[in-house]
């Protein structure tokens, strides 16, 4: 799963934009409602109500274009307030972001350790990468349509780190199968890998709310798109 050239003076707008309004006011909230915007509930946790916001905002305008006021438009928190929460944008995006690439290392070596073949591994892997699209599909969004600027912007070294983990292991499942005759000869392993994340993270759009199509039946359509081309015809 670039080029960083035209990315490099807006993440350094976006640098100076993510730090904290000097003296803003704070905003008592009672019966859990805000200035404008959403309701927060009293019952659930604050704090996650505003990731699980902001990711919708992410999804929609990008990790570039968001800034923290459209977060706190869409809450009804005065920019202010959130900052008792999140000291950045940055912060909000590695919470996003982070446990589900987290998720996805666990599955990947919960699967190697109990298969070894590398076409097992493969159709497992998309099956499971699928399923997390279908539960985090705003998530699998940010990843899909950001993927040139998290590696450039400032505060997410870590989640490139584990995106660079991630490609690099199912690459090697891939170099493996050609390597081992199951996959076609002359296939680049690290194009086909950028490939496969373009395929799993992008099947956002064909499930709900966007789309239609289950992800039972996704996983099976998909998976026989995969492996068909690249099994060697027997």
């Amino acid at each position: 799963m670039s080029p960083k050239r035209n990315t490099i003076a807006a993440n350094k707008k976006l640098a100076l934009s993510d730090e904290p309004p000097v003296e803003q006011p704070t905003l008592a909230v009672v019966g859990g409602s805000t200035r404008g915007g959403a309701r927060l509930s009293k019952s659930s946790s604050r704090r996650q109500e505003i990731l699980d916001i902001a990711t919708e905002v992410f999804a929609q305008k990008g990790i570039i274009a968001a800034t923290v006021r459209d977060v706190s438009d869409r809450t009804g928190i005065l920019a202010g307030s959130l900052y008792h929460h999140f000291a950045s944008k940055t912060e909000m995006i590695v919470e996003i972001l982070s446990p589900v690439l987290e998720s996805q290392i666990s599955m990947f070596d919960r699967v190697v350790s109990e298969h070894s073949d590398p076409s097992e591994i493969l159709q497992r892997v998309i099956a499971a990468e699928l399923m997390q699209s279908a539960d985090n599909p705003q998530v699998a969004r940010i990843l899909r349509q950001d993927e040139s600027h998290i590696s450039g912007f400032p505060g997410l070294e870590e989640i490139a780190t584990k995106r660079r983990v991630i490609r690099a292991s199912i690459e090697a499942v891939i170099a493996k199968g050609i390597e081992m005759g199951q996959f076609r000869p002359g296939l680049d392993a690290r194009v086909t890998t950028m490939a496969l994340f373009d395929i799993t993270l992008g099947a956002y759009r064909h499930l709900p709310p966007l789309g239609s199509h289950t992800v039972e039946s996704l996983i099976d359509h998909l998976t026989a798109l995969v492996m068909q081309g690249l099994i060697v015809p027997e």
